[in-house]
């Protein structure tokens, strides 16, 4: 089975995680969207990739959604009522090590996770990869989780690495 495939077949668990995710950061009902797109304007997202070191394969999570939510999530985590661009990256950021770590669990469970890279674009329309992605609202607004084979894993880092320093390279 291939590894698209295996997110395929993973779809539904996929969804479940999102919305369990988002349910337990937010404290608010989430639940699954299919044709919403992410809206307009400023999309703040967070990459990380998981390395399976017995084929050297990684497999890329990305977590996308509009700087309203990233605002009201920053605002919840920090506990402040005015978050600047730093910590929507940062609530962000930590939404998809939360999503990886998940999606680790689920799919790649004895693999290693990068730290998340957060960044914020604006440019609501998702790359295009061969993969799997699943959306779901919380506070009317669309959050994407789209996990797929990685080709490029530049800008991340990984645990126990310096921070300006990617230890591990894809051949």
């Amino acid at each position: 089975m291939s590894a698209i495939d295996e997110f395929e077949e993973a779809r539904e668990d996929l969804e479940a995680l999102l919305i369990e995710v988002l349910g337990s950061v937010f404290s608010e009902e989430a639940m699954p969207v299919w044709d919403d797109a992410l809206p307009p304007g400023p999309i703040v997202s967070s990459r990380l990739a998981i390395h399976d070191e017995v084929d050297d394969s990684y497999t890329m999570v990305e977590v996308r959604t509009s700087a309203i939510v990233a605002r009201v999530l920053a605002s919840r985590m920090l506990l402040t009522a005015d978050p600047g661009p730093d910590d929507l990256l940062d609530a962000v950021g930590e939404l998809g090590n939360i999503a990886g770590g998940n999606v680790k669990s689920l799919l790649r469970h004895s693999c290693r996770l990068s730290l998340p890279l957060a960044e914020m674009t604006d440019d609501a329309t998702p790359a295009d990869v061969d993969g799997v992605t699943v959306r779901a609202a919380v506070l009317g607004q669309v959050v994407e989780l789209t996990v797929h084979l990685a080709g490029d894993i530049e800008g991340l880092t990984w645990p126990g690495s310096a921070s300006e320093e990617v230890v591990e390279t894809p051949a």
